[in-house]
């Protein structure tokens, strides 16, 4: 979904303060107690400290539900969604005050204008996927997004990345955690590869970005030759 977004739909923005780095000089204390013996000075030194533990890996993404991020009710003038059977994938493209915006106060502020501006039941997309990395819960699943255009909608899965990538593709971070979720929502609904899209598969967009669309396809070149026909 390609839109322009005002600055009025988003909260006031919160000005980024310069980290001030305070370095103190510090004496070094040796770790050992010096003693005389025979006018010798000897040093005792501490015991070794047992290895710690390996921390468990960081899961590859976090996900913000609706509740995290402070979104409102979805409103009830919507359609149910009826199961899921493909997948469109979006961008937002260049939302106010995304330098000094957090994903989280973005993803407030689209739902905002979807919802309160738009008069839709809720924000269009089900899933949106932050410059951070992190993945934030939209419209509920049970409910018919508003994102691929006219009857369109239906059992189809509204993903968005947050960000503009008409010229340009996301982080590396951000497109991983892309990549990642794509996969598991294809394996999560058993969709066919041919049933994910890019929004402009539907009507004359610019949306994802011809950036992002074009790795669109190559993702599916490389997940249809992963997953040959029987």
């Amino acid at each position: 979904m390609c839109e322009r977004i005002p600055e009025s739909a988003f909260p006031p923005r919160q000005l980024r303060r310069r980290g001030v780095l305070a370095v103190a000089g510090a004496a070094f204390v040796a770790a050992c107690a010096p003693t005389r013996t025979r006018r010798r000075i000897h040093c005792v030194a501490p015991e070794p400290e047992p290895p710690s533990p390996k921390a468990p890996p960081e899961p590859a993404y976090r996900v913000f539900t609706r509740e995290d991020w402070g979104a409102e009710p979805l409103k009830d003038n919507h359609d149910p969604m009826n199961g899921i059977k493909r997948i469109t994938l979006h961008h937002t493209a260049e939302l106010p005050g995304m330098d000094t915006r957090t994903d989280l106060e973005l993803v407030k502020g689209v739902q905002n204008f979807h919802r309160n501006e738009r008069g839709w039941a809720d924000i269009g997309y089900h899933w949106l996927i932050g410059r951070d990395g992190n993945v934030y819960e939209g419209r509920t699943l049970e409910a018919q997004g508003a994102h691929a255009g006219a009857g369109k909608n239906g059992n189809n899965l509204g993903i968005s990345a947050v960000g503009d990538f008409t010229t340009e593709l996301p982080s590396a971070k951000q497109l991983a955690t892309i990549e990642l979720f794509l996969s598991e929502q294809l394996a999560l609904y058993e969709i066919p590869i041919e049933e994910l899209h890019g929004h402009r598969d539907f009507k004359p967009t610019e949306c994802p970005g011809t950036s992002l669309y074009e790795w669109l396809g190559a993702f599916k070149q490389g997940r249809g030759a992963a997953q040959p026909d029987a």
